[in-house]
């Protein structure tokens, strides 16, 4: 299932080739040469990210100008699953090369030897150190994309004075209409302990019975449990929810689109997303160099002025149009508002949660 699921001087040629923004190194043109001569390769490598938009815009930016430059052909499956990884693995049949994987499905998949480290030899041959957050740099992954849930509604309803907090989103009393969640303990346990008065800075440890208990409490105030952060955007058009608990870039997206949804990054709760490898991928070698293609700032700024999604690169933060600089999760006057995933805690203690949230879940 989708966590949602809501994602921060172009360079001549590749990222190298130009003024790399911020760092205020200016690469001659046989440096360049030679970086790009450094990614070239043959055959095909199959990325596994999320599907929809968010892969389309990878797509056009990314992955159809490298294989152009590198030789190297892209194509995309979806979606990422741990489990399904593991038996690739097992039976020796790996068919992705590259995963955009969620940061509590790599630590988990760190902790079952699924995955190879990534090659910051060659990322760094290509793109300044300096210019990539060092919050985003693990040895067995870099970062994506971190995305956000958001509080939403229905502008036609409530105008721009929707709910602020949780605790609000699951006041029938002033707010009336039909609400919907997604349907995974990450971020409905954030979420339930939050409209329970939790502070957000106090959330973890969760104390998993707490958790439940504030689930219970909110249960009922929940009409629909979204499988796909897919169907956000389809129960928006339709107009059959009113208050939704979802993904910042559908909610974005729509909001521009029609006007009819509103949100608030009041209590938002964002998750750190990651390039890995898996340990037995065919084309490990070739997605290697697509991450380095990646991680270069002409890329980063475009797809970060294109969907609200923090990336990995910050050089290219302050020339995204401001516009769209505010939508932005890492925005500094949202980043005070928002809430972060603990991406330790759920790896640790998501195979025992689990089951239970699926017998909760089942609950009439």
């Amino acid at each position: 299932m989708i966590h949602g699921t809501s994602r921060r001087q172009f360079l001549g040629g590749v990222g190298a080739a130009g003024l790399a923004m911020g760092s205020g190194i200016r690469p001659t043109f046989a440096q360049a040469k030679a970086g790009l001569d450094m990614l070239k390769g043959q055959g095909n490598i199959v990325v596994c990210t999320w599907g929809g938009g968010y892969s389309d815009t990878m797509k056009r930016i990314w992955f159809e100008p490298f294989g152009k430059s590198t030789g190297i052909n892209v194509s995309t499956t979806s979606i990422p699953d741990m489990s399904k990884l593991e038996v690739m693995e097992k039976v020796g049949n790996v068919e992705w090369d590259l995963v955009d994987t969620e940061g509590v499905q790599m630590q988990i998949a760190i902790k079952k030897g699924l995955l190879q480290p990534i090659d910051y030899d060659l990322i760094f041959s290509i793109v300044p150190k300096e210019q990539i957050d060092p919050k985003v740099i693990t040895k067995y992954g870099i970062g994506s994309v971190a995305f956000s849930t958001v509080i939403a509604w229905n502008h036609d309803l409530f105008g721009a004075a929707g709910p602020q907090t949780w605790a609000e989103w699951f006041d029938t009393t002033r707010f009336k209409g039909r609400r919907a969640l997604y349907a995974q303990p990450r971020p409905s346990f954030e979420i339930a302990l939050m409209a329970a008065g939790v502070p957000k800075d106090k959330i973890y440890p969760i104390n998993i019975d707490d958790a439940f208990k504030a689930l219970d409490a909110i249960r009922s105030k929940v009409n629909l449990w979204v499988e796909k952060t897919s169907q956000w955007a389809v129960l928006m058009q339709n107009g059959e929810v009113d208050l939704m608990g979802s993904s910042l870039a559908r909610t974005l997206e729509e909001k521009k689109r029609t006007g009819k949804i509103d949100f608030s990054f009041n209590q938002s709760i964002v998750e750190q997303s990651y390039w890995t490898i898996p340990k037995s991928a065919p084309g490990g070698k070739e997605s290697q160099k697509l991450i380095a293609w990646m991680m270069q700032a002409e890329g980063m700024l475009k797809y970060a002025s294109a969907l609200p999604f923090n990336v990995a690169n910050t050089s290219i933060y302050a020339n995204i149009p401001k516009d769209m600089q505010v939508q932005l999760p890492g925005y500094p006057e949202n980043a005070a508002k928002n809430m972060h995933i603990d991406e330790a805690w759920w790896a640790e203690n998501t195979a025992s949660v689990q089951p239970r949230w699926l017998e909760w879940m089942s609950r009439s």
